[in-house]
């Protein structure tokens, strides 16, 4: 059994990336994985700071995110767009971990999700992520599920069938490596 660890850029309640990283967590727990879903609001990380880290070390909020990410054989993560780019809370994740360890990100799949409610779908954000990871030399998978117009897609609060079905291919194929 593949562990899968999954994470959602977004702690605001009712985010439609916290949404969508469900669904795949939950699409991957019936393939047969298991999922560790990180709520990234719920460790202690001050904004990234280099005299921060001299003075007092690395949060042990980034040690326990780096130990629980170097557990998983992939990685989902869905974030949303603020301002043509990813939420400040996963920049500053990303910076704090790879202090821990700069490849705890690197030799796993790496899935790259987006909700938006506009047409775009996220694709200003998911272009900066994947110049960001592109650049610590991760195994993306090659294109990001994005989820245009993202409150026509939901049913009751999830993703209606169509597009489960379409996030159940996407993630097949980020999951294969694993096979």
């Amino acid at each position: 059994m593949s562990r899968i660890v999954t994470m959602s850029g977004s702690v605001r309640q009712g985010s439609l990336n916290t949404t969508l990283i469900n669904a795949a967590g939950d699409l991957a727990v019936a393939a047969g994985h298991d999922v560790d879903a990180l709520d990234l609001g719920s460790f202690a990380l001050p904004l990234y700071d280099g005299d921060f880290e001299t003075n007092h070390g690395i949060p042990a909020g980034a040690t326990e995110l780096a130990d629980r990410i170097r557990q998983a054989d992939a990685i989902l993560i869905a974030s949303p767009e603020y301002n043509g780019g990813p939420s400040g809370l996963l920049k500053n994740t990303i910076d704090w971990i790879t202090r821990v360890e700069m490849t705890v990100l690197a030799e796993k799949p790496v899935g790259l999700l987006a909700a938006s409610p506009g047409g775009n779908g996220g694709s200003h954000g998911i272009g900066v992520m994947t110049s960001i990871f592109s650049y610590m030399s991760l195994a993306l998978h090659g294109e990001a599920f994005s989820l245009p117009k993202a409150y026509e897609k939901l049913e009751d609060g999830a993703l209606n069938a169509e597009e489960t079905a379409r996030l159940g291919t996407w993630l097949d194929g980020v999951l294969a490596p694993l096979a």
